[in-house]
C-alpha cells in the first residue's frame, strides 16, 4: 500500500505540472504586455520600449507596452501582481516601487520580495547635481558649503516626492550633515525648466534629462551620485570621490512577473534579457543616455531589491519622508 499511495503522490503532483510546463512550452502564442507605472517618456519607459523591441524581434511576437502611471508606481506594479501568472503581464519597474515605496508608504497593495518572480535587473542611471552656467555655485564642494551655511534657505529640486531624486538629496543630506529646502516638482522636465530659468538654484535628476542643456553651455553638473563618473559627463565627480566614500544613489530598472510564472518562462525572458545587454546595438543606446548596463541571474536580481530595500529604509527613517 505505502508504494502504491507514494505512487499516486508522484502522479499527482507530475499531473499538476503538466499545464504550466505546457503554458512554457507554447509561449508566447500571444502578445505580451510589458506594464510601466510611469507615463510614457520617462526613463522607464524609454528602457521599457527597448527590450519590448527586442523580445518582440526575437520571439517573433507583439510586445506592447502599457503605461499605467499613479501612486509613485504602486498601481501599475499592484497589477501585474494581481494579474495572471501566465507570462503574458510583465512589469517593468524600479527602485520606486520595488524597494523605496516600501519604507514611503504605510500601506503597500503588493510585497516585492513574495508577490513578484523577479527576472532581471535590465539597467540603471545615476542622478545628476544641476545648476545654470553662469550660477555662483562652480562645484560640489561649494554647493556642500552653502548648504551647510544657509541650511534650509538654499532650495534644491527634486522631480516629486518620493522620487529616486529626492531619496538620492536625501541620502546626501545625511551623507553631509546639511539640510536644504526641498522643492518637489511634477516631473523632471519642469525642474530642468525653473533652474534655466533661475526660479530654483539647484536641481537633482536623471543624467539623461539635462544633457541637451549641458552640451549646449545652459547648465552645469556638478557631481553625479553613481560609484563611477558617468559616460555622459566624464568631467564631473562622483559625490563619493567629493568627500563622501562610498556613496551611491542611482535609479535601475527591471523584469519582474507575477508570482508563480513558470520558471521556464522567467529562465527565457532572463536569458534573453542578458543577450540583448550584451549586443553592441543596446550599448549604444545605452551609452547616448547614460545608462549602466545590468543583467545576471533571477536571483541576483531578487537579492539586488532585498538589499535595495534594506538601503532605502535607512535613509527613508532618518530623513522622516513618507507617502500617503
Amino acid at each position: 500500500m505505502e508504494i502504491t499511495r507514494r505512487g499516486l503522490t508522484l502522479g499527482f503532483a507530475a499531473a499538476a505540472c503538466w499545464p504550466a510546463l505546457a503554458v512554457a512550452a507554447e509561449w508566447p502564442e500571444r502578445p505580451v504586455t510589458f506594464i510601466v507605472p510611469f507615463p510614457a517618456g520617462g526613463s522607464t519607459d524609454v528602457v521599457a520600449r527597448l527590450f519590448a523591441e527586442r523580445y518582440a524581434e526575437t520571439l517573433k511576437q507583439g510586445f506592447m507596452v502599457e503605461n499605467r502611471p499613479g501612486a509613485n508606481g504602486n498601481i501599475g506594479a499592484a497589477q501585474v501582481a494581481k494579474a495572471l501568472a501566465d507570462g503574458y503581464t510583465i512589469l517593468v519597474s524600479g527602485n520606486g516601487q520595488n524597494a523605496m515605496n516600501h519604507s514611503l508608504y504605510a500601506r503597500m497593495p503588493f510585497d516585492s520580495t513574495k508577490d513578484f518572480a523577479h527576472i532581471c535587473l535590465l539597467a540603471s542611471t545615476p542622478n545628476a547635481i544641476i545648476v545654470p552656467a553662469d550660477s555662483p555655485i562652480t562645484d560640489f564642494g561649494e554647493l556642500v558649503r552653502r548648504a551647510r551655511v544657509m541650511g534650509d534657505g538654499l532650495a534644491f529640486a527634486s522631480p516629486g516626492t518620493g522620487s529616486s531624486g529626492h531619496l538620492s538629496l536625501a541620502m546626501l543630506e545625511n551623507a553631509a550633515k546639511l539640510k536644504v529646502r526641498h522643492v518637489p516638482y511634477r516631473g523632471a522636465a519642469p525642474l530642468v525648466t525653473d533652474v534655466l530659468g533661475g526660479h530654483v538654484p539647484v536641481g537633482i535628476v536623471n543624467v539623461d534629462i539635462p544633457f541637451g542643456h549641458v552640451q549646449s553651455g545652459k547648465l552645469r553638473v556638478l557631481a553625479v551620485t553613481s560609484a563611477g563618473r558617468s559616460q555622459l559627463y566624464p568631467q564631473a565627480p562622483t559625490v563619493a570621490e567629493s568627500g563622501f566614500p562610498g556613496f551611491e544613489a542611482v535609479g535601475w530598472f527591471g523584469l519582474s512577473a507575477p508570482a508563480g510564472t513558470p520558471k521556464e518562462i522567467v529562465a527565457r525572458l532572463n536569458l534573453l534579457a542578458n543577450q540583448f545587454l550584451g549586443e553592441e546595438k543596446l550599448k549604444q543606446r545605452f551609452a547616448a543616455g547614460g545608462y549602466l548596463a545590468g543583467g545576471g541571474s533571477s536571483q541576483d536580481y531578487a537579492d539586488f531589491i532585498g538589499r535595495e530595500i534594506g538601503k532605502w529604509r535607512d535613509v527613508v527613517k532618518t530623513s522622516g519622508i513618507s507617502l500617503e
